[in-house]
């Protein structure tokens, strides 16, 4: 694996009108909508930053035809090279296992095979996009956007700094030096009683890997080695993270605390989270006086209660309830 770009995963910034938009998963008509909306407050200079916090990808169930996951990210690509640095994607629990060549599955879903399949020749683009993508927004106003939340693994400042340096190249390349010529087949023989299939049959299956000689043949077995790397674990329970229904209201709170002191670090004070990730009815909850979850599309109960968050970075923000007055509707 060849050296690339070391990647900052914090994007900082003073002024403009933010526009948030949470976990569309696939969901076309949905992305039409908030893109839409995003370029016609640009136009009237209502709107300077389109902020999506991940999961762009992975439908729910349903026919394979209404996942337009690979669609969406090739527009969010082309409007990139558009907007530049006012477009903002983060980095989601879903886009992760691509960049890894590792399984996500929940329940019946099986998610990425289906992404992988349908990405065909765009895959290379689109996981160097995937492997570019930041994970938190800090504003001086104090608002940070993330994808899912507090946890106990990085509620630290040096879980947070940890965070805002990490290379998925590096813990890809620990992890493909770390396996022996004599370890690759007891490995590859582990997946295979564990998956009920050969290893052959499962990168086919899961990744659409053509043959022996495809140069990605091994990804999923470096993947599967380097998901046991400190690094990768940190960031998994910062994208997996189920807040208050993993650590209780009261412990949350403080972890929550302590994360947001901890990304103050170098920056103004952060006192507010803006999160997606979870499902909320209405199209958001405030889950502390500290924390608004945002649910744009998927997590929204119903969907067309999908909302999204337009405000001033620069405007300071002491608690979530006064964001509430921002929230806007592209269903109504």
């Amino acid at each position: 694996m060849s050296e690339t770009k070391q990647w900052r995963r914090v994007v900082d910034l003073e002024e403009g009108m933010a526009m948030v938009v949470t976990d569309l998963h696939g969901d076309w008509d949905a992305y039409q909508r908030y893109r839409d909306r995003f370029l016609s407050l640009r136009a009237q200079n209502s709107a300077h930053y389109l902020i999506l916090t991940g999961d762009l990808i992975h439908s729910y169930g349903g026919p394979a035809g209404r996942d337009r996951s690979v669609d969406i990210v090739l527009d969010v690509l082309a409007l990139k090279a558009q907007l530049g640095d006012h477009l903002i994607c983060l980095l989601g629990n879903h886009e992760l296992p691509h960049i890894y060549t590792i399984t996500l599955q929940k329940g019946d879903d099986l998610f990425t095979p289906r992404f992988e399949a349908a990405a065909g020749e765009h895959r290379p683009q689109i996981v160097a996009f995937f492997e570019s993508l930041p994970f938190y927004v800090r504003t001086k106003g104090g608002v940070t956007v993330c994808h899912a939340g507090a946890t106990a693994a990085i509620s630290t400042q040096n879980g947070v700094k940890r965070l805002f340096n990490l290379s998925h190249r590096h813990i890809l390349e620990e992890a493909a030096q770390s396996i022996t010529p004599a370890e690759r087949p007891l490995l590859m023989r582990a997946l295979r009683e564990t998956n009920n299939m050969t290893y052959y049959e499962m990168v086919r299956t899961y990744f659409a890997v053509a043959g022996l000689d495809d140069p990605r043949y091994d990804d999923f077995l470096i993947g599967t080695v380097a998901s046991a790397h400190p690094e990768f674990e940190l960031l998994w329970s910062a994208l997996f993270t189920r807040n208050e229904y993993e650590y209780g209201h009261h412990g949350y709170g403080v972890l929550l605390s302590n994360m947001l002191q901890a990304l103050s670090a170098d920056f103004h004070p952060q006192r507010v989270l803006v999160t997606g990730h979870i499902d909320c009815k209405g199209g958001y909850k405030l889950v502390t006086e500290q924390q608004l979850r945002l649910a744009s599309a998927k997590h929204a109960e119903p969907r067309q209660a999908g909302l999204y968050l337009l405000f001033d970075m620069g405007k300071p923000v002491k608690t979530a309830g006064e964001l509430l007055p921002k929230l806007g509707s592209v269903f109504t």
